[in-house]
């Protein structure tokens, strides 16, 4: 990622759009295309998502990664709702093992909420983003409160910069996401807390709303991944992540990419 932030020049500069949300941009080298939402200087660049060229079915950052968490205790059919689109890496690695891996039977339902209709561009465009993907161009918070589907995997990864959105501290968003779960729901949240307090804070609001938290720290990256689910996540450990076949094949090092992982239950 360092040398990416490197290779985000002028040059490389393949798609470039002025946004309602702030400039998206599209940077492409040799190996890897990759999307900014906002670029100053060289300290202001925050790479949103990657993609190799070679294999777009990768998911490369170890963040990222752990959005796939939820295999870890295979379901037979899945309900994905996943809030924040980005570089539809998500969306690629979901499609690649349903259609070329034995690890994901079915996937019933599968719609991704982005509010920017210049990153649906994009991700369509340049990051293989299938036309008939079910995408909705909303704000995830007024779609989570109007919801009556069900869904039995929900994935948070919502960004403005470095910083998540403001309604993720709010009682009623996670309210409104409880109904429309499943009883067996696993939800993946990526975060990216900028003070110990701001982080207790919300891990206080989120244990009034499920039985079980799995906190996951890293290495390199200041990220948090907490997955949260009504039953427990003792299962989310690292021998589990270095064992699992999925996690063999799709993401080796995660592992060793993973600082600890703390369990609230």
């Amino acid at each position: 990622m360092r040398q990416l932030k490197e290779d985000t020049i002028k040059s490389n500069l393949i798609e470039s759009q002025q946004s309602a949300y702030g400039p998206v941009c599209v940077y492409q080298n040799k190996e890897y295309r990759w999307l900014t939402l906002a670029q100053k200087t060289n300290e202001d660049i925050t790479i949103q998502g990657v993609m190799n060229l070679i294999h777009p079915e990768q998911v490369i950052v170890p963040v990222n990664q752990c959005m796939m968490l939820f295999l870890l205790k295979p379901v037979d059919t899945l309900n994905i709702l996943n809030l924040g689109l980005g570089t539809a890496g998500f969306e690629r690695i979901m499609y690649h093992l349903q259609s070329n891996t034995p690890y994901i039977n079915t996937i019933n339902t599968f719609n991704t909420v982005e509010i920017n209709p210049s990153i649906v561009y994009v991700a369509k465009e340049y990051f293989n983003l299938p036309n008939s993907h079910s995408t909705f161009l909303q704000c995830a918070e007024l779609y989570i409160k109007q919801c009556v589907a069900l869904f039995n995997v929900i994935i948070i990864d919502i960004f403005s910069g470095e910083y998540h959105q403001p309604f993720l501290t709010s009682h009623s968003f996670w309210q409104n996401l409880k109904r429309c779960s499943e009883k067996n729901t696993q939800v993946i949240v990526n975060l990216n807390p900028q003070t110990g307090q701001e982080l207790q804070s919300l891990l206080v609001l989120l244990r009034q709303h499920y039985k079980c938290l799995a906190l996951v720290e890293f290495n390199e990256y200041k990220n948090i991944v907490l997955v949260l689910s009504q039953h427990t996540l003792m299962h989310i450990n690292i021998d589990e992540i270095q064992n699992s076949p999925v996690f063999i094949n799709f993401a080796p090092t995660l592992y060793k990419s993973i600082n600890s992982i703390y369990h609230i239950e």
